[in-house]
């Protein structure tokens, strides 16, 4: 569409001038207000969403290069891209007139949504804590969710939470909270080893007042909510997987090269390119595989299956790849002066996003069974 960021000014933005900025965000543990300012005039938030509501309307592999872009950056320049050209979906899909009209301000950076959907002590599923029940035309919340991204700053929320509605086939249902709600408590407490920045915190809610308005789809779609974006979800974090493992490449090459040991750089040692090796063909087999997903989801294909294959193997392959470049690198590796000390933490992240290794296993072995 016209009016979409050149890939390679993408490139240049987040690996010179979001780049740059990462020492202050690790130690402030906040990105600057003028950096999401320039992130929003990028484009960056825009560019799924579709044409209709103000956005570049890219398809899912046009898409992923600008991603895998963003996160051979920081941890938080990855998160913003991923985080905001997947949650205007659910809003777009369930959502009424009223909350569709956030789409295009979502798309401007002009509101920042999030997505609460995990607790502490009740999961990700069917066994939520948080309880919604019916107070006339309204309903009333409690509860609380933990390790919420960009809660820190976030204007609304998309909370899933279950309801004391028997009749509905499933009892969790949705529904978009906006900051400042009384009795919405937002806790920045928490703190992450990576992806400094992203302002994860507790949200907590006792006796909440929401107008049945508020509700985001039918009560009992709660599950179908948090889903309804979830395979898409995992190819965009198989591929961000995919750009942070490719940085982490660049890095241990580079450093192979300049660090001379016995008059000779370390990458004429045959350890160090058996290293190289791997990690080459490591990250161009994930970005195989998110193609690969990527296509299927084009032509209309189910593609939970390959979804959740490209993620298990980038769960893996990031690990691994990570490792080898910090072995490079050495004991200046583990300094924080070094690039890939942050790089290695940030990529820890994905172990936990949107599906464990162990989920993905489960998805992929149920697949093959059946089609075995």
């Amino acid at each position: 569409m016209s009016g979409t960021p050149a890939l390679e000014a993408f490139r240049s933005f987040f690996l010179d001038t979001y780049e740059a900025r990462t020492p202050e965000i690790e130690r402030t543990d906040r990105i600057p207000d003028d950096l999401l300012k320039q992130v929003a005039e990028l484009g960056a938030y825009r560019l799924t969403v579709p044409v209709e509501y103000g956005g570049f309307g890219l398809e899912m592999l046009d898409y992923l290069p600008y991603l895998e872009v963003a996160a051979m950056s920081s941890g938080s320049g990855r998160l913003l891209v991923h985080h905001t050209n997947g949650l205007w979906r659910p809003i777009a899909w369930f959502g009424n007139d009223e909350q569709r009209q956030l789409i295009p301000r979502i798309a401007a950076g002009a509101v920042v949504p999030a997505f609460a959907l995990t607790e502490k002590t009740g999961g990700t599923g069917r066994d939520l804590h948080s309880r919604a029940v019916r107070d006339g035309a309204s309903w009333k919340l409690s509860g609380e969710k933990h390790l919420i991204t960009f809660a820190d700053r976030g204007d609304w929320f998309i909370l899933v939470v279950a309801t004391d509605d028997r009749r509905a086939k499933d009892s969790l249902t949705a529904f978009l909270i906006p900051r400042g709600t009384p009795g919405f408590e937002i806790d920045t407490s928490q703190s992450m080893m990576g992806c400094h920045g992203t302002g994860h915190a507790f949200l907590r809610y006792h006796d909440m007042e929401v107008p049945d308005g508020q509700r985001l789809g039918e009560v009992g779609q709660g599950l179908e909510v948090a889903l309804s974006f979830l395979d898409y979800s995992r190819v965009s974090l198989s591929n961000s997987m995919v750009g942070i493992a490719q940085r982490a490449l660049n890095e241990a090459v580079a450093f192979a090269q300049r660090r001379v040991t016995f008059g000779q750089p370390i990458a004429s040692r045959q350890a160090v390119q058996g290293h190289i090796a791997e990690m080459h063909a490591d990250v161009n087999a994930g970005r195989l595989l998110v193609r690969h997903a990527a296509q299927r989801f084009q032509k209309g294909e189910p593609y939970t299956a390959e979804a959740s294959t490209a993620k298990l193997f980038c769960l893996n392959m990031v690990g691994r790849v990570t490792d080898r470049a910090l072995r490079v690198h050495g004991g200046y590796g583990y300094t924080t002066d070094a690039p890939i000390e942050r790089i290695y933490r940030d990529a820890r992240s994905f172990w936990f996003e949107e599906g464990t290794a162990e989920i993905q296993q489960l998805v992929v072995a149920r697949a093959v069974l059946r089609a075995g």
